[in-house]
């Protein structure tokens, strides 16, 4: 997994970078992911002053999210927690869809809707 961070008004630190690597390391046991945009971003005028957006480029559609909150550590976590209900949220769809496949007898090979085990 590539990961690419971003900083918006705050100096680079050893500890976010593992903080965060450390949070997309939890996602990469959901989904396969090719690589991960991440920005942390301080906004001096606005509050909640931390915002931490997140693109992760895995099959199929990507994700996104965008979180904000009074701390950096709490921005990230809602982040990560965005992002993960998102994965969970395709893969049970995916789940939900084979279900009525095989409920349906429409599993790869066959050509018609004839249920398992009879012969037309």
């Amino acid at each position: 997994m590539n990961i690419l961070l971003k900083y918006h008004g705050l100096n680079a630190r050893a500890f976010w970078q593992g903080l965060v690597e450390a949070q997309l390391k939890r996602l990469a046991d959901l989904v396969a992911i090719a690589s991960a945009r991440v920005t942390l971003e301080r906004q001096h005028e606005v509050k909640p002053a931390f915002r931490v957006s997140a693109h992760l480029e895995v099959p199929g559609p990507d994700f996104h999210t965008e979180a904000s909150d009074y701390t950096l550590q709490a921005a990230l976590l809602k982040a990560v927690k965005d992002l993960e209900r998102q994965i969970r949220a395709r893969k049970s769809r995916q789940v939900d869809k084979w279900k009525a496949k095989v409920r349906l007898g429409l599993l790869p090979g066959r050509s018609s809707l004839a249920p398992t085990g009879c012969r037309a």
